[in-house]
């Protein structure tokens, strides 16, 4: 199933001319806009979303109205590279002085990878959000299973898709196809996260055919 499909089955999108595309630095001023939707502690903030955009731009995704004044960023889902088998408060951070760093390089600081980690085999996701108007209408799990279907589509290397929730949003990502692996290690805005890997990825990124 490609991107275009999960939107096209979603009846909360029908007739709203949506499309799904990777953001760039140009979406930076848009992604706030969005992301304010979430409690302020646990908002990306324009510099961190400047860095997730430069350093891994393929790895995160918008849902965009088409309209008469223009297309209108209405949600996204933001990932990065890790190499653990689940999401670190260091990954969900960014280094001081990321624009110094080399690209290609992960930043580790008191042995902890801080950030996108360029060498990581697994993919944390960081946000996924709708803007208030658009919520209640399945809108949210069309688009996280459209991020799933666009990492398959374009063969992004990745054993694992990782997220972490809060637990009166376990359902909904068990019902996107994610696993519920109990409390998340991860202190990230206070904590009270869980623990939850997709539960697909890693035949088909493996290159197994099922």
């Amino acid at each position: 199933m490609s991107p275009r499909d999960c939107l096209a089955q979603c009846p909360g999108l029908s007739g709203l001319n949506a499309f799904v595309r990777p953001l760039s630095v140009a979406d930076v001023k848009s992604c706030v806009v969005v992301e304010s939707t979430f409690p302020e502690h646990e908002r990306c903030s324009e510099e961190k979303f400047r860095y997730r955009l430069t350093m891994s731009p393929e790895l995160s995704l918008g849902l965009f109205l088409k309209t008469e004044n223009g297309d209108r960023h209405i949600g996204h889902v933001i990932g990065n590279k890790l190499s653990s088998n689940s999401i670190t408060e260091s990954s969900m951070h960014m280094p001081a002085n990321w624009e110094s760093q080399p690209a290609n390089e992960p930043c580790v600081l008191d042995g902890q990878t801080v950030g996108h980690d360029p060498k990581g085999e697994n993919l944390a996701i960081h946000s996924v959000v709708t803007i208030p108007e658009f919520q209640g209408r399945g809108i949210g799990k069309a688009l996280v299973k459209a991020y799933i279907a666009f990492v398959r589509q374009e063969e992004i290397p990745a054993k694992n898709i990782l997220l972490i929730a809060h637990d009166y949003l376990i359902k909904f990502y068990e019902s996107a196809g994610f696993e519920n692996h109990g409390p998340s290690a991860c202190q990230f805005a206070g904590g009270g996260w869980y623990d939850l890997p997709e539960s697909t990825i890693s035949d088909w990124a493996l290159g197994i055919t099922v």
